[in-house]
């Protein structure tokens, strides 16, 4: 009977990790969208193993405690500062009943262990399916790479193997495992490492490099300290650590120098945000919302080098997870989530797999965005659950009763979860099929549709803009804004600047349009179309110095990239210097 709850509970967490693997095209971006259904429905059986394991006997350890002061801190910032629940709000509170499902399991030293295998097994197929990808033995979900996994882009999907290669040198290397054990670490290994320079992820390679280096150090502890006695074998191995490293960084900074210099100006921008909300952040979920403003007020407090203005963009994430939570949740929430994350190394001589694919999470998480990418936060909570189980034990017995009210409360959030994600499965599917019409400009149509789901999707922000612009093509103008304005809750793209600005021109309300371009100019300042409007704003109200000035600046403006609509811009603004 004990065998057999074993292999139930491994089961069903194997269906929180197989979200991975799903799919579907009937869905709007299915590739994502398909696995929070997925996801949703998965931890409702997690939820249920919860229960089961409740006993005297569990220990409470100094992660636990952190992690359930972040939780609770996250659901005060986010009623507080945001208050609007939405898909995102949802997901990350299902992952407090599998954070206490996983730990309640991986108390035990054999479930820990299969628990990791699967892991494996999961980085495993994955590594398989690329190189099938690779190969062109299956398609790709993205028609600009030809590596994407499950994933819709290689760079969440480097990520994976970021965590894996790490967890799979240990299994490799461990000879306390059994035979199959180190097998499949060295499979996965070997897998992984096929497919991790085809990826092209820097943040993976770094990630996946110091998640292995503490590896080896860890199993040659003793030949190292032997080394290490002798002062020119430790000058040597110094001196060439350094320079490999740097020599590593500055060849992954040149491979896609665009793209660190972006990184950077996300960064230094996102410290304007920081400095408007320092204490308690913008809120939880909202730092798409307020980077817009954060850039703009970079980019206005100083003139900044050309090469700056020319990569900064309208970002979804950060690229750098504390940053996004120094943003979103202020000082005090970062120093909550450090406290967490330290709490799990206390002791760094003991440490073992699950530690290592952690560290490279954590390192990834400094270059990229793994907590905004559902299954690698999913795979983040199983290891910092797994690494819980090791910390310190905290020497207070909690009543049965106090635990009985902490399950009770996992099983109210599934539920609410649950019964928030599932019912909008059906919403996304209709989506999917009226966005032909979208794509056909049939407007008057759409408007109709989009009425009718606007309650389920209300949330989504593409959703938001595509029904946003499609009242104002029906003449809908003031509406029309009203909808942006609920987009403005969840992005900051100018483009909605420049759609909200064309909507009150066309109201006759141009002051208020021109606040709006100069505002979209300021947000991305390498943006030729807001200059544009403007442009064409002040030609059509008679505004002739203006326009010409405009002109002007337009025509000086440096182009990011050449293209046809640039041309078209340009040769509008020598018409008007021309007629001026």
């Amino acid at each position: 009977m004990l065998l057999l709850k074993k292999w139930i509970t491994l089961i069903v967490l194997m269906f929180v990790l197989s979200t991975v693997f799903i799919s579907d095209s009937s869905l709007v971006q299915g590739i994502t969208t398909a696995k929070y259904f997925w996801f949703a429905a998965s931890v409702c059986g997690a939820s249920l193993i919860i229960p089961f394991q409740l006993s005297k006997k569990n220990e409470i350890r100094v992660t636990d405690f952190f992690f359930a002061a972040f939780a609770i801190y996250v659901c005060i910032n986010y009623f507080c500062l945001n208050g609007n629940p939405n898909m995102r709000w949802w997901l990350a509170m299902l992952m407090i009943p599998l954070y206490v499902a996983v730990r309640t399991v991986a108390a035990n030293e054999n479930m820990r262990r299969l628990l990791l295998a699967a892991i494996l097994a999961v980085v495993l197929i994955q590594a398989i399916w690329g190189l099938l990808q690779l190969y062109g033995f299956t398609r790709s979900f993205h028609n600009l790479y030809k590596i994407t996994g499950t994933f819709f882009n290689p760079g969440p999907y480097s990520g994976f193997f970021a965590v894996g290669v790490p967890l799979a040198l240990s299994y490799s290397l461990d000879k306390s495992l059994l035979r199959c054990e180190r097998w499949l670490g060295m499979a996965t290994l070997l897998a992984a490492d096929l497919v991790l320079p085809a990826a092209m992820s820097r943040a993976a390679w770094i990630a996946a490099i110091v998640g292995s280096v503490l590896v080896l150090c860890s199993v040659y502890r003793s030949e190292i300290k032997r080394r290490l006695k002798k002062l020119s074998f430790y000058v040597a191995i110094l001196v060439a650590a350094c320079f490999l490293a740097m020599a590593m960084l500055v060849g992954l900074y040149y491979l896609k120098k665009d793209s660190a210099d972006g990184r950077r100006v996300i960064w230094l921008a996102s410290m304007e945000a920081v400095k408007e909300s320092q204490l308690f952040g913008a809120g939880f979920g909202r730092f798409t919302a307020v980077y817009g403003d954060a850039q703009a007020a970079y980019f206005r407090k100083q003139e900044r080098p050309l090469a700056q203005i020319m990569v900064a963009d309208s970002p979804d994430y950060a690229f750098n997870e504390y940053v996004q939570i120094a943003v979103e949740l202020g000082v005090v929430g970062l120093a909550l989530f450090l406290l967490l994350i330290c709490s799990c190394f206390v002791n760094f001589r003991s440490l073992i797999a699950n530690h290592y694919a952690l560290i490279a999470v954590l390192v990834f998480a400094a270059f990229s965005y793994p907590f905004s990418v559902l299954p690698l936060a999913i795979l983040f909570v199983f290891l910092l659950a797994l690494s819980a189980s090791s910390s310190k034990k905290i020497p207070v017995v909690l009543p049965l009763w106090f635990k009985a009210l902490g399950v009770a409360a996992c099983l109210c959030i599934t539920a609410c979860g649950a019964c928030q994600i599932l019912p909008k499965r059906a919403a996304y599917k209709e989506w999917s099929s009226i966005r032909l019409l979208y794509s056909l400009n049939i407007f008057d149509a759409v408007v109709k549709d989009y009425a009718e789901f606007y309650p389920k999707l209300r949330h989504e922000k593409y959703f938001l803009f595509e029904y946003a612009l499609s009242l104002s093509k029906t003449e809908q103008y003031t509406e029309s804004n009203r909808i942006f304005e609920e987009y403005l809750r969840y992005g900051s793209d100018p483009m909605v600047y420049n759609c909200i600005g064309n909507n009150f021109k066309e109201m006759g309300d141009c002051e208020t349009a021109e606040k709006m371009y100069i505002r979209a100019s300021q947000i991305v300042p390498n943006r030729h179309y807001p200059l544009y409007l403007l442009m064409m704003l002040y030609n059509e109200t008679a505004q002739t110095e203006k326009a010409t000035d405009m002109a002007q600046t337009l025509l000086n403006k440096p182009v990011k990239v050449q293209s046809t609509a640039i041309r078209e811009m340009q040769q509008e603004a020598i018409k008007i210097i021309n007629n001026n």
